[in-house]
This record gives C-alpha cells, sequence and structure tokens, in this order.
C-alpha cells in the first residue's frame, strides 16, 4: 500500500513543480510581451512628436503662400477695377463732351442760327458735302465705322448682329426726320414770297419764314437727339467697356483725319470731291 502512495505523491509534486515552471515562464513571457508593446508605444510616441513639429511647419507654410498668392492677386483685381472705373468714367466725360455739342441746338435759336445749324461756317465745304446732315455727322454713319472695328472686338459675332438692329432702327429713325425736313422744304419752295412785296406783305412773309424756321429748329433737335442716341446705345448695348473706349478714340481719330484732310483742301477750286483712298490712308497714319 505505501509504494504506491508514494508513487502517487511523487507524480503528484512533479506535476506541481511542472504546473508552477509553466506559470513561472507564462510570467516572464507576459512580462516580456508587455515590456516590448510599452517600447513601441514610446518609440511611436517620439515619432509622433518629432513629426508633428515638421507636419505643421508644412501647414503653415503653404497656409502662408496661399495667403500671399491671395494678397496678390486681390491687388491685381483691385487695380484692374481702378483702371475699369477710370475708363468708365472717361466715357461717360467723352459721351457728355459729344452730347454737349449735339445739344447746342437745343436752346432758344435765331433764324441766323438755324442756318448755322445746318451749314456751318467753321466746317470745310468737303467735310460738309461727304459727312454732314442736318448739321453733323449721320447717326448711322457713326455706326457704321463699327464694322471695321468687328474684326478687333470682343465678339464680332455678338457685336455685328447686334449692331445690324440698331443701325435698322436708327435708319428708320432718319428716313421719319428726312421726311420731315422734305415737307419743310416743299412749303417753303411752294409757299414762301420769293418776289418783292408790299408793307404788310412783308410782315406776313417774314411770319411764315419764321414758322418754316421754327419747324427746321426742331427738326434738327431730333437729328441731335438721334445722334447722342445711336452712340450711347452703341456704347451701352453694343460694345464692351474696353471696345467702347477703342471706337470713342478711333471715331474721335477719323473725325480729325476727315476734319484735316478737307482743310488741306479747302482752297481748291472746282466741284467738292473725296478721295476716298486718301482719306483712308490719313486714317491709318
Amino acid at each position: 500500500f505505501s509504494q504506491p502512495h508514494d508513487l502517487c505523491c511523487r507524480r503528484y509534486l512533479q506535476e506541481a513543480r511542472e504546473e508552477e515552471e509553466e506559470e513561472e515562464q507564462f510570467r516572464r513571457t507576459g512580462k516580456a510581451l508587455i515590456d516590448v508593446d510599452s517600447i513601441a508605444k514610446h518609440t511611436s510616441s517620439i515619432k509622433r512628436e518629432a513629426r508633428k513639429p515638421f507636419e505643421e511647419f508644412l501647414s503653415c507654410e503653404r497656409y502662408g503662400a496661399w495667403r500671399q498668392e491671395q494678397r496678390i492677386v486681390a491687388a491685381r483685381l483691385k487695380k484692374h477695377l481702378k483702371a475699369r472705373w477710370a475708363i468708365q468714367k472717361l466715357i461717360h466725360e467723352q459721351l457728355g463732351r459729344f452730347q454737349a455739342n449735339y445739344n447746342r441746338a437745343m436752346g432758344p435759336t435765331k433764324m441766323t442760327d438755324v442756318a448755322q445749324f445746318l451749314m456751318p461756317k467753321w466746317i470745310p465745304a468737303h467735310e460738309l458735302a461727304a459727312l454732314f446732315w442736318l448739321g453733323d455727322w449721320r447717326p448711322s454713319t457713326i455706326l457704321e465705322l463699327l464694322r471695321s472695328l468687328a474684326h478687333s472686338l470682343w465678339d464680332p459675332i455678338a457685336v455685328e448682329r447686334a449692331l445690324s438692329q440698331l443701325i435698322h432702327d436708327i435708319r428708320i429713325e432718319e428716313a421719319v426726320i428726312d421726311e420731315e425736313m422734305t415737307e419743310i422744304q416743299a412749303n417753303c419752295v411752294l409757299h414762301l414770297p420769293f418776289g418783292p412785296t408790299n408793307t404788310e406783305g412783308n410782315w406776313l412773309a417774314l411770319a411764315r419764314v419764321r414758322s418754316e424756321f421754327k419747324k427746321i429748329h426742331r427738326v434738327i433737335t431730333k437729328a441731335q437727339n438721334l445722334r447722342t442716341k445711336a452712340l450711347e446705345l452703341a456704347v451701352s448695348k453694343v460694345l464692351s467697356q474696353t471696345d467702347a473706349a477703342e471706337f470713342l478714340v478711333a471715331f474721335v481719330g477719323i473725325q480729325e483725319a476727315i476734319h484735316e484732310y478737307s482743310m488741306k483742301h479747302k482752297t481748291r477750286k472746282g466741284p467738292v470731291c473725296i478721295d476716298e483712298l486718301a482719306i483712308h490712308s490719313s486714317v491709318l497714319e
């Protein structure tokens, strides 16, 4: 009985010892694993702390560069806006000068003033014969100048479409004014006395003349208003701001070229005629 009992005791002690050794080994291994994890976490935190300032530096650098670019672009936009406002102001001033010139015929006038509006003495004969219509440029002629600039405009197709419609509308109004002027001329020829009259007849004739001159003055006023309307619509409805500025510059240049050419030929004798090629060359110069 004693021998089996001893064997059991020894086996039990052996198993207990092995279990203790396994637990000890497990504790050692777990501690080692814990140490490895802690070291890895610590190393990772060190790397993150080392990387964090560099990433922040890159982010600040990029943000600063972006803000600098924004400031540069904003400054450029502001400069262009100021230039655009300045150009718009100059366009309004130039239109105002044209309007002031056209409005000279709208105030109270004498009969001699009406004649001067129709045939200004300060305008050379060549210029009068070529361009003038009831005191100044025909509105549709002013607009036709845009066709020569169409190739250099921002949107030539759209400009051509809008310009054609505008010229069509302006020519209708010109035709109405021409009809009124034709009727006045017919009345003058048919009803005004051109021969000698007595004293009472002189007063009646003068009253008729005054009446017809008032009608002529109203027609001239309509023509001047139509010129203003044509310029304003071309600038505001047909052309962009830049194109409008270029057009006004070109229009003044063409006016000056034609006037200078007419002044050079003012003293020539014979019928009034204009060499189109010569004017074109002068404008290009």
